[in-house]
């Protein structure tokens, strides 16, 4: 595979903006509905963040098992028209939790085994030499435990071409990579991970992941416009998002990788949003009561992984980010993600039956705290809590990591630091769809 065909959207906006710039399962209780004043000060926060960021739209609601029970939308997409609920976004890694619930209808058809080796079903999948291939399974690569380090996003996504290697002719590229540690030993967040999971997934059934996608989770869900593919990105019109440039967002590609939706570039309108949140707060359940991920299936996706053999816990589940997060959002299920111009957020508040989505056509790495505050403020807020009281700016990692787009710069910003219980150093990296974000801690 020619990986200079690969493009790294993320990688490339570095580069060009640093110089402009310078000198981001149990069934759950019945529902309690929050007050309509929390509402209207969530509200209000989201406009106040939007504000700051210079975010140009964005759409969020608050969810229960039956689906919203309050939503906004505000601002415009990247042609200028309103947006609404029924305006498409990218949501970035928000894809992982979608695809393990993919991968787990296989896994309770019996089609597919969590301990299955992933060379069983890719077998030119030579990562990290024979040996350690030959040991890798698929319950590693939903938990993010295979070895494969962050950088090797870089390989195999972000490709924006007309022409895209499917999922499994890219698995070569990761061929030469070093291993952080035998399987089950070393806790990495990578999309590496969900790509080659997309790849077992057309191994499997024979079809292109998109469809066995859409049969899986998104029709039982009922996310009629949800975006897998470049097919269904031009089908919904979806329009360019947004990054900074000369400190104002600007419109940029509204190009999709069209075989990148198991780890990133799966999307939709809210209405799609809020169809998976209800359906995870009905735990697994179609609108209509029929059973699309069983009981066991739910509590594995939401159980925090363990390493081998010292049983620290890493933070991830099956798919979905664990806890993590200072109170009031301590055993929130969630998930974060972005992609090129595209940003979103799903956070499961189990305690209140209640989840929080949002999307928002706006990102940029160097800006990623500043941007991503407005999720993790509003769903503190749902909560019960408070959202912090300072507002991070968009241009504080100019000042940080100057010139230079040197990544570990950008890596030790502590950029959750209000919201991320920071004690263990083993807490995982917050990062997008294709490329590094910032750690907690």
């Amino acid at each position: 595979m020619r990986t200079h065909r690969l493009r790294h959207a993320a990688v490339t906006t570095l580069i060009l903006l640093i110089p402009l710039m310078l000198c981001t399962p149990a069934t759950p209780a019945a529902a309690s509905p929050a007050p309509s004043g929390r509402f209207a000060k969530i509200d209000a926060y989201i406009r106040e963040r939007m504000k700051a960021t210079g975010t140009p739209g964005l759409s969020y609601a608050v969810v229960d098992a039956s689906g919203p029970i309050h939503q906004r939308s505000w601002g415009t997409d990247g042609r200028g028209a309103p947006v609404t609920a029924d305006t498409p976004f990218l949501w970035g890694s928000v894809a992982k939790p979608i695809t393990a619930s993919a991968v787990m209808s296989l896994v309770q058809d019996g089609r597919l085994g969590l301990d299955d080796r992933v060379v069983d079903h890719l077998p030119d999948f030579r990562f990290g030499g024979r040996a350690h291939a030959f040991t890798v399974t698929v319950r590693h690569l939903l938990n993010q435990t295979a070895g494969i380090p962050e950088s090797a996003t870089f390989k195999v996504a972000d490709c924006l071409d007309a022409d895209c290697p499917r999922p499994a002719d890219r698995v070569g590229a990761l061929d030469d990579v070093k291993p952080l540690g035998p399987p089950g030993t070393k806790y990495a967040y990578t999309s590496a991970n969900y790509l080659l999971l997309g790849a077992v997934v057309e191994s499997l059934t024979g079809r292109p992941y998109a469809d066995h996608l859409r049969q899986s989770v998104l029709d039982p869900a009922v996310m009629d416009g949800a975006i897998a593919d470049r097919a269904s990105a031009r089908e919904r019109n979806l329009a360019p998002g947004h990054q900074y440039l000369w400190g104002k967002p600007a419109a940029i590609t509204d190009r999709v990788d069209d075989h990148g939706a198991a780890y990133g570039y799966t999307g939709g309108d809210l209405n799609d949003l809020v169809a998976f949140a209800a359906f995870q707060l009905r735990s697994g359940k179609a609108a209509n009561g029929e059973t699309v991920l069983t009981p066991e299936s739910v509590r594995l996706m939401r159980e925090e992984g363990r390493l081998q053999p010292s049983g620290d816990k890493t933070g991830y589940g099956l798919g979905w980010r664990v806890g993590g997060l200072k109170a009031p959002l301590e055993k929130t299920i969630w998930h974060t993600g972005a992609s090129p111009g595209y940003s979103g957020m799903l956070f499961l508040l189990p305690e209140q039956n209640l989840a929080l989505v949002l999307e928002q056509n706006l990102y940029g790495l160097l800006q990623d705290e500043s941007i991503t505050q407005v999720g993790f403020g509003a769903a503190a807020i749902l909560a019960g809590g408070e959202a912090p009281t300072n507002s991070p700016s968009a241009y504080v990692y100019y000042a940080t990591c100057g010139a230079s787009p040197r990544w570990p710069c950008c890596f030790s910003w502590p950029s959750y630091a209000p919201y991320c219980s920071c004690a263990a150093p083993s807490r995982p990296p917050r990062w997008c769809a294709g490329s590094p974000g910032p750690r907690c801690g």
